[in-house]
């Protein structure tokens, strides 16, 4: 696994970030911001979201259609605004602290909760398949480390485009509730 170290070691700052921003997310304003472009930040993550959700989609297509240049530019994209919406999501964590779901007690146990712990679930196991795929993309010049890219592929689309799908739907609820 010849990128191993380095997806361990990007996973490990990343969480480390979000872990940091979590513990003192909503302790007055970490990053001296205004309260109105902060409350901006959910729903530029959700368009951020959205969007990266269609590239990633565009991007599966592509390859099933073996244009390996469209699904390269779909998937490079999609990296890209991920790596966005981490940057804007330790930011909004840090500076507004986390959303708290107000609706009725029933839809948060059965349908929010669950969505949520499955998502959360998900983008953490994502980021590193994510992170390990876009490193042996890059490298591809011919087959070599093809084996490796498709393989991590078939785990981390699946888990991405859930897991972002998911993060949508617990938008919406929270906006609802």
């Amino acid at each position: 696994m010849k990128y191993g170290l380095s997806t361990a070691t990007v996973t490990l700052v990343a969480y480390t970030i979000l872990g940091y921003a979590l513990t003192v997310g909503g302790e007055g304003n970490v990053f001296a911001v205004e309260k109105s472009v902060a409350m901006t930040l959910p729903h530029i993550i959700a368009i951020t979201n959205l969007v990266t959700l269609i590239l990633l989609q565009l991007g599966y297509y592509s390859i099933r259609r073996r244009r390996v240049t469209r699904h390269a530019v779909f998937m490079g994209s999609s990296f890209v605004l991920i790596t966005l919406f981490l940057i804007l999501y330790v930011f909004k964590v840090a500076t507004l602290g986390p959303e708290q779901y107000r609706g009725p007690e029933p839809i948060r146990l059965y349908i929010y909760l669950p969505a949520l712990i499955i998502h959360l679930g998900l983008s953490i196991a994502s980021v590193p398949l994510v992170f390990y795929n876009a490193l042996t993309g890059l490298a591809l010049r011919g087959s070599a480390g093809l084996s490796h890219h498709r393989k991590t592929g078939r785990i981390a689309y699946p888990a991405w485009t859930l897991s972002l799908a998911l993060g949508l739907i617990v938008y919406v609820m929270l906006r609802l509730s």
